[in-house]
């Protein structure tokens, strides 16, 4: 049985005219930009990466095994070794400078705040520190004799730990977005301009963006579906 339903939206949006139909689009445009900026789609994808993106990329990896050299001159009395490591829990921090010996020595501060204006003035890039937790541990294994009616086979790999070892690394930096959540400006009170509305990384002093900006255009007389995309390789 087919049943009718009276669609709302089913008249002609043009009805309501050309003027009418501008007058809205601008004002849904204006209020969606200053809600959430011209560049929020920027730091709410890097935002996701370092909460997200970067442990899933470590976790893809696996445990790692490591197998014996087999080299008969080097085994001694003992079994073969073999190793494994795996990769837990990635850590970011936001940006610190480290202070030097010398005003180590003097104040005891060994890492300060880094801001992004700090980098510009000393041509430095703006940056986290990432750490990740590794397992690691080596073992050796033989096979050993079983009995067959308790546990349905003749022999099992008996696996013997010889170390165990868990501590967090330092693996490298990453460039921080400014105004990010890794960013100091994302909490400050003031920022360095008033006008800085972040979405950009400071690599060795240089502002640097994304290479792919779209602008959105909307005309005063006729409103276009069209994205324009500007293609840059810096700025």
């Amino acid at each position: 049985m087919d049943i009718d339903i009276d669609d709302p939206f089913e008249d002609d949006l043009g009805d309501l005219g050309e003027p009418f139909l501008n007058s809205v689009c601008k004002k849904a445009a204006t209020s969606f930009f200053q809600q959430h900026g011209l560049i929020s789609h920027q730091l709410n994808s890097y935002n996701d990466f370092i909460k997200y993106g970067i442990q899933n990329v470590f976790d893809s990896i696996g445990e790692i095994t490591v197998q014996p050299g087999y080299d008969p001159s080097k085994k001694g009395d003992s079994h073969w070794r073999y190793a494994s490591f795996k990769f837990g829990k990635v850590k970011l921090a936001p940006p610190t400078f480290f202070t030097g010996k010398k005003f180590y020595d003097d104040n005891g501060i060994d890492f300060v705040d880094f801001y992004p204006r700090h980098a510009r003035l000393q041509n430095m890039t703006y940056s986290s520190k990432m750490k990740v937790e590794v397992h690691l541990q080596v073992y050796t294994q033989r096979m050993v004799r079983s009995d067959k009616f308790k546990t349905g086979k003749e022999q099992y790999v008996d696996k013997t730990v010889c170390k165990e070892i868990r501590e967090e690394i330092p693996i490298g930096t990453l460039p921080v977005m400014v105004k990010s959540d890794l960013c100091w400006m994302k909490k400050a009170k003031q920022g360095d301009c008033d006008f800085d509305q972040g979405g950009y990384f400071i690599i060795k002093g240089a502002e640097k963006v994304k290479s792919f900006l779209i602008f959105f255009v909307v005309y005063n007389s006729y409103l276009r579906n069209i994205v324009y995309m500007l293609i840059k390789t810096s700025f």
